[in-house]
């Protein structure tokens, strides 16, 4: 079952009010064209309330800005957030995004352990458990545990494998990070393999 919301549903109500009188009065009847032409001014006044309020709405979510890219965050968006010894680190733009979306601090991420870098033409920040790279050809992207362990060996961004182009994948015999220049596997009880394409 579709379902309409409230303010849909009285606007379309009243509509149908509207429509129930046309039919049923006369055309020798001068008060039914009064109450016609009251029921449509409601109905006007009714749309234009709906209107108003959802412009309303928008504008509280959306800062007055009700264009698409408004909901992204914007590149030198910033926030303060956990480090080390209880000190604050700021994050910005992609990597921030991408700390939220994972959970932030409650996430396997962690506190951050430094600030946000610049590596060539992407950034990166270190968090206990991780590091999210980001660059403006490869997006946000987490790298952690053994993969990150060989990933750092390699140089890291700034190194032959480049900056990751997603974050870990599950693999049947454990997990697989991919990078702009290469690959980096990960196996139970196995060494982590690089391969350079």
């Amino acid at each position: 079952m579709k379902r309409i919301p409230r303010r849909r549903a009285a606007l379309v109500a009243a509509a149908a009010a509207v429509g129930l009188v046309v039919v049923g009065c006369g055309d020798n009847d001068n008060s039914a064209g009064d109450v016609v032409g009251s029921a449509t001014s409601a109905v006007q006044s009714a749309a234009e309330s709906v209107g108003s309020q959802a412009q309303s709405a928008v504008e509280s979510i959306t800062g007055g800005n009700d264009s698409p890219e408004a909901s992204e965050p914007a590149v030198d968006q910033s926030s303060a957030v956990p480090g080390p010894d209880g000190e604050e680190v700021d994050l910005s733009g992609p990597i921030l995004q991408k700390y939220n979306e994972v959970g932030g601090m409650s996430s396997p991420l962690g506190a951050a352990t430094g600030q946000q870098e610049d590596v060539g033409d992407g950034q990166v920040a270190e968090f206990d458990g991780g590091i999210i790279a980001w660059s403006p050809d490869t997006d946000a992207h987490i790298v952690w545990g053994e993969i990150r362990t060989a990933w750092e060996a390699e140089g890291g961004a700034g190194g032959d494998l480049g900056f990751p182009i997603s974050d870990e994948e599950q693999t049947p015999d454990g997990a697989r990070s991919n990078f702009q220049f290469g690959y980096i596997t990960w196996a139970p009880g196995a060494q982590t393999e690089v391969v350079l394409e």
